[in-house]
């Protein structure tokens, strides 16, 4: 609320009200704000899991309240929604995305700075929330992007499947050219004041320094295999470094990570 009344100042757009459920903490309230919001317009800040408490009804006893809830969120939805986090969206079975799926409106905004990892399904998630039926259902998804693509990423592909997935991923590239928009920092850098990174060091007490001297003469496996508490194999290197790393942070973690390391044999010796 905060960042909408500073840029709408700036915009001189003051006359578009800004709502919030945070201070309505009864199912009442709630309807109250809900529908003020739907007959005098502007704009709504809620969570996704408010959101879906609330569209759905899952939560709430009284018929008309569910009735002026699913009114106001959904049936018909607001002339707008912009999703923030939008990676939360990409699984398509998951409560949320089935909620929000449900929503009546025309225009629909997904904002993301989490990277997709190449994840063509949750990529067609994402935009089928945005454009329903751009991308065809799932299934027509993968059999004409997912596997194509897929196909010539291999080590083994030959030319014409690199040839194929090459062709698909220009023609997925096009499709969504219309409705996604990719920026990096760049586009911000030139706002942004001037970084600066500065390294402090401290040095060790007297009593780390005997804890590592001592770790090092007596315990460590000189990077030699190790087992942990779950019996695997793991590199002697890395549990010298999680160990000593203990003592240059703090030597009462030592105790806490002992603790729990006992705790989960106890749990071992149960099972």
């Amino acid at each position: 609320l905060r960042e909408l009344s500073e840029w709408l100042d700036e915009l001189e757009r003051t006359e578009l009200k800004t709502f919030s459920l945070n201070e309505a903490p009864t199912p009442k309230e709630r309807v109250q704000v809900l529908t003020q919001w739907q007959k005098e317009g502007g704009i709504m800040v809620m969570g996704y899991d408010m959101y879906r408490l609330l569209a759905s009804g899952s939560r709430t006893r009284v018929g008309k309240y569910k009735k002026s809830q699913k009114s106001a969120l959904m049936d018909p939805g607001p002339d707008i929604i912009i999703c923030d986090e939008g990676h939360l969206l990409k699984n398509s079975e998951s409560a949320i995305a089935k909620t929000l799926s449900q929503i009546r409106t025309r225009r629909r905004c997904v904002l993301t700075g989490t990277p997709l990892q190449n994840n063509l399904i949750e990529y067609h998630c994402m935009a089928s929330f945005v454009k329903p039926d751009l991308l065809g259902s799932l299934k027509e998804f993968r059999n004409r992007f997912v596997n194509p693509i897929l196909n010539g990423q291999h080590a083994d592909s030959t030319q014409y499947d690199v040839t194929i997935m090459k062709r698909r991923a220009q023609v997925l590239h096009n499709l969504l050219s219309g409705c996604v928009q990719r920026k990096d920092y760049h586009v911000l850098a030139k706002h942004l004041p001037e970084k600066h990174e500065y390294i402090i060091s401290v040095r060790l007490t007297n009593f780390q320094r005997e804890l590592y001297q001592f770790y090092l003469d007596n315990i460590s496996t000189k990077g030699e295999k190790a087992v942990n508490t779950k019996g695997r194999s793991v590199s002697g290197l890395f549990t010298d470094y999680q160990n000593l790393m203990r003592v240059w942070t703090h030597p009462k973690l030592l105790e806490t990570h002992s603790l729990k390391r006992e705790f989960a044999e106890l749990l071992i010796e149960k099972e």
